[in-house]
């Protein structure tokens, strides 16, 4: 009896140590998704490369393992370098103090052919009450101004590519206050669109995966974090922690109506540091025509 109970022991040490340990801070995947999409047309394939939910902060992310992930995110050759917010932790199981700008400068070098792009999360807004209550900059929102990262704000960018031109659009966070006043954000997904002066297709990051049965039309791709995949998966199914209200869209790919949606399970963690079937990823997604 003895036996079995050091062994059922020595089990639950080894799955505590895998848990809290091996998996959120040693492994780093790299997940790729390809989509195929009438309306991408006889445009040449785009391979976008996400940093998402980093959440950096030592001993499972120091600065030092930042650069390692850039560097590694470099060498997948993105078209689209994309950062999906999160940059800081998002639990007190940290040592020391870690700036959002000491961060995005590791995040720096993260570069693609057409360029970066980026958008605030949730807990970049948190981490700095203050400044989502009047609406002013956040620390993050700050630093990626100074740093000359391309920070999109409810607005989009045009892209010019081999076969057609198209549209990159950054959403602002869904949740900067948690709930937000009234149970708003600082999104607005139509004032984004009125950048959008033609019919080409668009590409969306937004934080959150929420909004995704109310993207429109021309948005075919939908690239969003938050969720960390749940950070504990059983069987790569039903997450077990979930970082979202919203459990409809955890992690993966779905497919509604003519547009796709990918999200991210991104590198760090929410409330507790733990990872169980769920490792850190970098998110590899190239779009192309229908073959």
């Amino acid at each position: 009896m003895a036996t079995f109970l050091y062994i059922g022991l020595g089990a639950l040490l080894l799955a505590l140590f895998y848990g809290l340990w091996v998996e959120p801070a040693w492994r780093l995947r790299v997940k790729r998704y390809r989509v195929e999409h009438p309306a991408w047309g006889d445009r040449a394939p785009v391979r976008i490369v996400i940093i998402s939910d980093l959440h950096a902060g030592a001993p499972h992310i120091p600065l030092s393992r930042v650069s390692r992930i850039v560097r590694k995110a470099n060498r997948l050759n993105p078209d689209i370098a994309v950062l999906l917010g999160d940059y800081g932790a998002a639990h007190s199981w940290t040592i020391g103090k870690m700036s959002k700008r000491a961060i995005l400068e590791r995040l720096k070098p993260f570069e693609g052919r057409f360029g970066t792009f980026a958008v605030l999360g949730n807990h970049d807004w948190w981490q700095d009450p203050g400044s989502a209550e009047g609406r002013r900059p956040c620390e993050a929102q700050t630093a990626l101004s100074e740093l000359e990262i391309p920070h999109l704000d409810n607005e989009a960018a045009r892209i010019e590519h081999e076969g057609g031109d198209f549209w990159v659009v950054g959403l602002a966070d869904q949740r900067p206050l948690d709930e937000g006043p009234d149970g708003e954000g600082f999104d607005d997904i139509d004032l984004a669109i009125a950048d959008v002066t033609d019919d080409a297709p668009c590409i969306l990051l937004a934080h959150e995966p929420d909004l995704f049965p109310n993207v429109p039309e021309q948005c075919i791709l939908t690239l969003s974090g938050h969720t960390h995949g749940g950070q504990i998966r059983i069987g790569n199914r039903s997450p077990v922690i979930m970082a979202s209200e919203n459990e409809t869209f955890s992690y993966g790919r779905y497919d509604a109506q003519g547009r796709v949606l990918i999200v991210s399970g991104g590198i760090g963690c929410s409330e507790i540091p733990v990872r169980i079937g769920m490792p850190p990823e970098i998110t590899v997604v190239t779009i192309c025509g229908e073959t």
